[in-house]
């Protein structure tokens, strides 16, 4: 996908076809979102365009405009249904990792400003520079998408030099100061603007979550057992991955220790119960949503959609796939 939107943008004076060859991948192959390449073929990518752009580089930021969540499937879907930016963002260090291997990001918050943190420190090179340029653009993208197309950091840097020409176009992107020769590449954003309600954004997941799940999970007596508490707190997190005994512990007002000896009362291991919530939500998204299986295991906590197939056969003795066919039958 970032191949073909940045081959999109690249000067018509480049032929598109050799584009995608020197990154080893035809046309048709970038619009299979499972097609990846080499970070090196992406960096030479981006260095071919910029040469031909030169001196004023800024197809990268005009890409980082161009996305949109939807463009992300499930990722984009958890991004736009968090109920705030800062939920978000959150959601976005677990799930960025399905489509770039060789950055990590993370959420730090210092001085009443709030830091999302990209860390890729090698190779030193342009085509590096230019991604990491357009990655936090895209993210940027992605905040007014959510929240309003007027929002802008409070301030972006970045580790590498000032690329020549390149200021004016970053600056009229972003919308704020922008810095380099930092010690870490960072959108900075106030605190409070990450606490605001997400004003635009599909809540349907949400709404799931914490209504057909509820509904689904929830007994009939008025007194909810402590297993199918403790199922629909996982349920009600899996999105943001797999959560911990402690934390579901937290949400339930106890310790650990105190849950996990209630649980072994009842018969249950923490484990168990992730396995089931993760069945039970699995199987409502396969029956009651158009969502494809691929988002259907990032929603429930798997990073890879082979894992997530193998788990589901263990639980249900079938493929996701058959699942829903079987299921998509009995409701004909």
């Amino acid at each position: 996908m970032f191949v073909k939107k940045m081959i999109d943008q690249a000067p018509e004076s480049l032929d598109r076809a050799e584009l995608f060859a020197g990154t080893g991948i035809s046309e048709e192959a970038a619009a299979d979102p499972n097609t990846k390449v080499l970070d090196t073929q992406y960096y030479t990518l981006l260095e071919t365009i910029a040469a031909a752009e030169a001196p004023d580089i800024s197809f990268h930021l005009r890409t980082s405009a161009a996305m949109k969540c939807a463009d992300f499937g499930a990722v984009g879907l958890a991004w736009k249904s968090a109920p705030t930016l800062r939920r978000s963002f959150q959601r976005m260090d677990r799930h960025a990792r399905a489509y770039n291997k060789t950055a990590t990001f993370r959420l730090v918050t210092k001085d009443g400003f709030s830091m999302w943190t990209h860390q890729r420190l090698e190779p030193e090179r342009l085509g590096m520079y230019l991604s990491t340029e357009g990655t936090l653009g895209t993210y940027v993208a992605m905040c007014r998408e959510t929240t309003f197309p007027e929002n802008r950091p409070h301030a972006v840097q970045f580790r590498h030099t000032k690329p020549a020409g390149s200021l004016k176009a970053l600056e009229d992107y972003f919308r704020c100061p922008v810095t380099f020769g930092a010690e870490i590449d960072a959108i900075v954003l106030p605190e409070e603007r990450l606490d605001r309600k997400n004003a635009v954004g599909d809540e349907s997941i949400w709404r799931f979550l914490t209504t057909h799940i509820e509904q689904s999970l929830v007994e009939e007596d008025q007194e909810e057992s402590l297993d199918r508490q403790v199922i629909f707190q996982i349920a009600n997190m899996l999105s943001e991955g797999i959560p911990t005994l402690a934390d579901i512990a937290s949400e339930l007002g106890m310790s650990a220790r105190t849950l996990q000896r209630r649980l072994a009362d009842h018969g249950h291991t923490f484990q168990s119960l992730v396995d089931e919530s993760r069945k039970q939500l699995a199987e409502k998204f396969l029956t009651d949503t158009k969502y494809s299986i691929a988002q259907v295991a990032f929603l429930t906590g798997f990073s890879e959609q082979s894992a997530f197939t193998r788990a589901f056969k263990r639980w249900a003795g079938q493929t996701p796939g058959s699942f829903r066919d079987t299921a998509n039958e009995h409701r004909v």
